[in-house]
């Protein structure tokens, strides 16, 4: 049987958490089972547009996509981005009653494995071993996912700027166990994540450095000591 994956996007998959512990020897008889399809995306190419109901998730082979949402003046808003070995569109093909309400963009030329949702979900009828691994990394996932959003969103419901981003950096800090540590993020897509003004967070970065309050060089931040109450 003809592999739709070369041996560079075999890795990607073996290396991703949604095949955390299944052998190289056992992704082979996987794919048909799951019905997965490879397909390729130019930069800009939607994948999935808003409304749209999915029953497939995606695994990124190559590039990365973007999870965008457009407001009623048709401002575009980055919610996620995704890039090789992460998955996408998992929630909404989980919560089949339920349609997109993001589009998924590809970011740049991207390569996709897609898997039918309710082949990954449930076992299929030989009962394998491998598909039980699957559908725990499944599970995993889905409540990573859920952990994270909400933890950003204790960070963007603060009701300042100034309060949204020491809310976020001190829980990278005590991540990290340090007062000193990096953040995942360029100054863009920390405003992306904060809901907040590229401009105006780093013009309140500037401040909380001449308070005192911080020291940073790009994405490298040494908390100093804690703001006092007003």
């Amino acid at each position: 049987m003809t592999s739709i994956l070369n041996q560079e996007e075999l890795q990607t998959v073996l290396q991703s958490a949604l095949f955390r512990g299944i052998l190289p020897a056992e992704i082979e008889p996987m794919l048909p089972c799951l019905k997965a399809e490879k397909k390729s995306y130019e930069k800009g190419e939607f994948i999935f547009r808003y409304g749209d109901r999915i029953t497939q998730t995606g695994l990124i082979l190559s590039g990365k996509v973007n999870a965008v949402r457009d407001d009623f003046w048709g401002k575009n808003h980055l919610v996620q981005t995704v890039r090789p070995g992460e998955v996408f569109g998992e929630s909404y093909a989980a919560a089949s009653r339920e349609v997109a309400s993001t589009s998924i963009v590809a970011a740049a030329d991207t390569d996709v494995l897609f898997l039918d949702i309710d082949k990954v979900l449930h076992m299929c009828p030989s009962s394998c071993n491998f598909h039980a691994r699957l559908i725990s990394n499944m599970v995993s996932i889905l409540a990573e996912k859920n952990l994270a959003l909400s933890e950003k969103l204790s960070h963007v419901t603060q009701h300042t700027l100034r309060d949204k981003l020491l809310s976020y950096l001190s829980t990278e800090s005590v991540r990290h166990n340090s007062p000193y540590f990096d953040i995942p993020f360029d100054r863009q897509q920390l405003a992306d994540y904060l809901n907040a003004d590229r401009s105006a967070l780093s013009n309140e970065l500037s401040k909380m450095k001449k308070d005192g309050i911080l020291d940073y060089q790009k994405n490298h931040f040494r908390l100093i000591h804690k703001p006092q109450e007003e």
